[in-house]
């Protein structure tokens, strides 16, 4: 029998590994929980994402979501769906492969998001519930900034520790609210900004495996996104076991100088 492989974890857990295989895998996790464990959680969180996100298929699409080459006249109603599903198609790939399920196509990428350090997956999260949310006309946030202090207390007891606000209207960004999002391990909080000419970033924070080492400032795009004009990206740090995550989409410069403002408000506080 070849050995139990990550691959075959993984797609047990989809619900997509060949029958003659499962009985094997079954019989492996019974001789070890520790794998049994991260099955379960795998499917756990499956779940989740897919009650979160399932219903954004079926929602209008939002013509300001979409890139610029099919926001012009020649882009009738049809090219403008298709190109919101693929963008919504490729965050849900991401999303998988940040550790949700893992197993993509052909069984080879779940190999390489097994083996990604968890700030990166974290990041890879954060940039597609970005892609999802951010585009949201009526439904951006659960919780609007108006009530900011219920904000602050809902997500500081969901993350097990205090949240703090980022103040940042001096860089144009004014704060429309935030919600709860989910991320590997556990859950994550998510702020949004907005700043006058409706371009939108948000920022997300998570407690990070116990023994996470501090990362520095370092970027993140989605798979298969080159970062042309309006692509979205993130820049992701660790800092005493938590992950920050800023996305949007603005050039590498100025996203960046917002996680530097970011950054300097959590080192004053």
């Amino acid at each position: 029998m070849p050995p139990i492989s990550e691959s075959d974890l993984h797609a047990y857990a989809d619900g997509r590994l060949d029958p003659s295989r499962r009985a094997e895998v079954e019989a492996f996790l019974a001789a070890h929980p520790e794998a049994a464990g991260r099955v379960g959680a795998w499917r756990r969180q499956a779940q989740e994402l897919h009650a979160a996100l399932d219903g954004v298929l079926n929602e209008a699409v939002p013509l300001r979501a979409l890139p610029p080459r099919l926001q012009g006249r020649a882009a009738g109603p049809a090219a403008r769906a298709a190109g919101w599903r693929m963008a919504l198609a490729a965050s849900m790939a991401s999303l998988v492969a940040g550790g949700a399920a893992g197993w993509l196509a052909h069984g080879h990428a779940d190999d390489l998001a097994a083996r990604a350090p968890s700030a990166e997956r974290f990041a890879r999260e954060a940039l597609a519930s970005h892609v999802v949310y951010a585009p949201e006309v009526r439904h951006p946030v659960e919780v609007a900034a108006s009530d900011e202090a219920h904000l602050v207390a809902w997500l500081s007891k969901r993350l097990g520790a205090p949240l703090r606000v980022p103040d940042l209207r001096a860089e144009g960004y004014r704060l429309i609210g935030g919600r709860l999002g989910v991320a590997e391990g556990g859950p994550s909080a998510m702020l949004m900004y907005e700043a006058d000419n409706g371009s939108r970033v948000s920022l997300q924070l998570r407690h990070m495996a116990p023994g996470t080492a501090d990362a520095a400032f370092r970027l993140e795009r989605l798979p298969g996104n080159a970062g042309g004009a309006g692509a979205a990206a993130a820049f992701y740090w660790v800092d005493r076991d938590l992950g920050f995550a800023l996305a949007g989409p603005l050039e590498r410069a100025a996203l960046l100088a917002l996680a530097q403002a970011v950054y300097r408000q959590y080192q004053d506080g």
